[in-house]
């Protein structure tokens, strides 16, 4: 939840430094990969705006299952997943737009690429949970079930 929430911070921003100050912790609306004249500043802010609404709910969504709220319990990968996702594509969308230095947003993308990660393991261990065990072995003569235990009897 509290990634989420930070996600704030993209947008509208935080202040820095002295109270009247004019400095912000925040995205200025350039893009590296919406630089062609054709497509209008408020679309961009647009697409940032969706994306960064998406990623402040899927992580707040996540963190409320993960407290157990009876609604969000039921899809806690899938609002993760879809805010990691929304977050990465923002910050990739909006990197060089950053004030007043990209570099000290760099914790968000790790953070989300952590997330992800996450989902995908998780989800990998659920379609076959015995991958963390080890892989399904055939069981061995001496150790199919009923099977009377081994001896060590020499004829």
């Amino acid at each position: 939840m509290t990634h989420g929430l930070v996600h704030l911070l993209v947008w509208p921003g935080a202040p820095l430094g002295a109270p009247g100050s004019d400095a912000r912790l925040r995205w200025n609306g350039t893009s590296w990969s919406w630089e062609p004249s054709w497509l209008p500043p408020m679309a961009i802010r647009t697409v940032g705006g969706v994306l960064l609404a998406a990623a402040i709910l899927g992580f707040l969504a996540a963190g409320l299952a993960l407290l157990g709220l009876p609604g969000a319990r039921r899809f806690p990968l899938l609002t993760s997943g879809t805010g990691a996702v929304c977050s990465l594509l923002m910050f990739g969308l909006s990197w060089p737009g950053l004030e007043p230095d990209p570099s000290e947003f760099a914790t968000g993308p790790c953070l989300s690429t952590a997330v992800l990660g996450s989902v995908a393991l998780a989800l990998l261990l659920r379609k076959w949970p015995g991958l963390l065990r080890g892989w399904p072995r055939r069981p061995v003569a001496g150790n199919l079930p009923g099977a009377p235990p081994p001896t060590n009897r020499t004829a």
